[in-house]
């Protein structure tokens, strides 16, 4: 028997950790649902939406800071205390650049381009494999279908990166403003980050599963 398995004989059998995780999974969800519908257009980046992104990013950080608590509490783990708290604060990092993206497209009172929209729906997409993978990571009865995911959230971040850089050619070369340009690259550069923090989380995830499966 490895060290690993024989270690896994002597978790807690109320696994706190796996629940906690898999709330901030539900949690960045939600949160990247709402944000495909508040950057759908101009008129549905505002206040209210702004409001609803502040509140998730709250809640993230209150489950994130239980996380660290129950760190404090448990000496048994269900993996590496290490792993553990990268992977909360990995995490985290998704919904502060979530907010942040929301944050400085109505602050900055950016012009809207179809990039928003783009990037929104690449990070929804990228959330719900993460999801799907801390669920299948309970137990580490699914390392296969764990593996899937992170693959195809490394897939959604290089499809970010060509948008990206496809767009901030485009603005380059646009006639806009030269504020106008500086407000959409902010904007675009922290949207990317969401998708660089998903591969981040997904990477720490792999990283667990091939010391633990």
């Amino acid at each position: 028997m490895g060290i690993s398995a024989f270690f896994r004989l002597f978790q807690p059998k109320d696994k706190v950790f796996y629940s906690l995780f898999e709330q901030v999974a539900d949690n960045l969800t939600a949160m990247s649902k709402d944000m495909v519908e508040g950057m759908k257009s101009p008129d549905t980046i505002t206040e209210a939406f702004y409001k609803k992104m502040e509140h998730y990013e709250h809640e993230n950080d209150k489950l994130t800071h239980n996380i660290f608590i129950e760190l404090g509490k448990n000496f048994i783990t269900p993996f590496d205390r290490e792993d553990i708290h990268q992977l909360a604060s990995s995490l985290d990092d998704i919904a502060d650049f979530i907010y942040a993206s929301s944050k400085y497209t109505l602050l900055y009172k950016s012009p809207y381009i179809s990039a928003y929209s783009t990037f929104a729906n690449l990070i929804n997409d990228s959330t719900l494999e993460l999801k799907k993978a801390i669920y299948n990571m309970r137990d580490f009865k699914k390392p296969k279908e764990v593996l899937v995911s992170c693959v195809e959230i490394n897939r959604i971040e290089n499809v970010a990166d060509d948008v990206f850089s496809k767009e901030l050619s485009a603005l380059f070369e646009s006639k806009k403003d030269v504020l106008d340009i500086i407000k959409i690259k902010n904007v675009l550069e922290y949207l990317e980050d969401v998708t660089d923090k998903c591969e981040e989380s997904a990477n720490i995830i792999e990283s667990i599963l091939v010391k633990y499966s």
